[in-house]
């Protein structure tokens, strides 16, 4: 059940981060940096023991991840 719910949004969320970092002018090296504190801030919760976010978490993590491949494989 969890699956069910999870891994649409991943896709989706994906797919706009996606389109998002293909139609802007920013550099590389900003969305490196912002897929970096996108990683940080979901490990952040992630290690928080009061915290019950359900697995988003680790959403937050590789769309961070996601961030910082497609900030490293643009070319300007």
């Amino acid at each position: 059940m969890y699956m069910i719910i999870v891994l649409p949004i991943a896709i989706l969320i994906g797919f706009i981060i996606f389109v998002l970092v293909n139609n802007s002018n920013k550099s590389g090296m900003k969305l490196m940096l912002l897929g970096i504190s996108v990683i940080i801030v979901g490990g952040i919760i992630l290690l928080d023991n009061e915290s019950n976010w359900g697995g988003f978490e680790y959403l937050f993590v590789l769309n961070g991840l996601l961030l910082s491949v497609l900030g490293f494989s643009k070319n300007n």
